[in-house]
């Protein structure tokens, strides 16, 4: 059976540095790339990428704004949908989970754009935020439906 997988990813900038985690495993084991993951069965968009981040980093953060969504219609005919937010930075010390990255840090944004080091779509994206390039949806407050957990990103 097919499935939509749906990831998210966040860019936390704190004083004009860029979080960062260094995978452990997959394509992009030993690169440095936006922290990140999958979004679980009952949960947000908004929600997923602040445990995500908190999980693999132990930094808070708070929802600014959407990035980017990418879309990929995979070769065993699984689609997967990726959505980016840019987080504002709330409090705590970079700590790897051990266990999806071994390494993490804030990193100067100026020399994240060009580091081989760092994964494509990450060094893009965050190029993106730095030179202001790019739509933003950001929540919303509109709530038609008060018995469901409704989110608007415009």
């Amino acid at each position: 059976m097919k499935q939509i997988i749906v990831g998210v990813g966040g860019i936390v900038i704190k004083d004009n540095r860029v979080l960062l985690v260094r995978h452990t495993y997959g394509q992009f084991k030993g690169k440095w790339i936006i922290p990140g993951g999958h979004v679980e069965a009952g949960e947000n968009i908004d929600d997923a990428v602040l445990r995500e981040i908190k999980e693999e980093t132990s930094i808070e953060t708070h929802v600014k704004n959407i990035v980017s969504i990418r879309s990929i219609l995979l070769p065993d005919g699984n689609s997967e949908i990726y959505i980016v937010f840019l987080l504002d930075y709330v409090s705590g010390r970079p700590t790897p989970d051990g266990i999806e990255n071994d390494a993490t840090a804030f990193f100067d944004i100026d020399k994240v754009i060009d580091d081989e080091n760092v994964v494509y779509l990450s060094r893009y994206l965050i190029k993106k935020v730095l030179t202001h390039n790019y739509n933003k949806l950001s929540p919303d407050p509109f709530y038609p439906f008060s018995n469901f957990n409704y989110k608007l990103f415009c």
